[in-house]
């Protein structure tokens, strides 16, 4: 698994934009990945639409807040190829989301349609380590807040790419913040 020091470590920072909120009855339209160090260097981006063939009115969720068109669904990739390209991503990293138990269902949703698996290291949720240092919820600790407080700018919010980049940004002021300089302190920290 993870040995080493924390600067060797690789985070694949992931977010997913999708039809709606439920990770088994909902799809996913749009994903980002950000291959980040702990210290905030940013070595690699990807981002890409999934190919999905809605026809009726009102499937692609929530067009007012991610303003995915079905024209950029069919200049998608295949959900096996997204997977495929995924799974590349995560070999030897550690799979990083705001929210990863959103993102984690539906990964794992849709690599049962396709009878595939999703090769998860971790995870850890940056969501669970905001809220770990705010324990009677004072602050709000949505993606937009949690960057604003970090001084973190986000040119696309709900853009997959956009919201990868802003937690990749966000990932090394957590760690600080919760003294994780260790893989041993990082691994006590995953789980959704």
């Amino acid at each position: 698994m993870l040995s080493g020091s924390l600067n060797d470590v690789r985070f694949a920072v992931v977010d997913t934009e999708t039809t709606g909120l439920s990770g088994t009855n909902d799809y996913i339209l749009q994903l980002g990945v950000v291959i980040a160090r702990a210290d905030g260097t940013i070595e690699e981006q990807y981002e890409t639409f999934v190919r999905r063939y809605f026809w009726r009115p009102g499937r692609l969720g929530a067009y007012k807040v991610h303003g995915i068109t079905r024209l950029d669904l069919l200049k998608g990739i295949q959900p096996t190829k997204m997977l495929n390209r995924l799974n590349k991503y995560l070999a030897n990293t550690v799979f990083v989301a705001h929210n990863a138990k959103f993102d984690t269902d539906f990964l794992n949703s849709e690599a049962q349609r396709v009878n595939d698996t999703v090769n998860i290291n971790g995870p850890l949720c940056t969501l669970k380590l905001s809220r770990a240092l705010d324990p009677k919820r004072i602050q709000s600790h949505r993606l937009r807040d949690v960057t604003a407080r970090y001084g973190v700018v986000v040119t696309r919010p709900h853009d997959a790419l956009a919201d990868a980049l802003a937690t990749a940004l966000v990932l090394p002021h957590l760690l600080r913040s919760h003294n994780i300089n260790t893989v041993e302190q990082l691994t006590s920290h995953f789980g959704v």
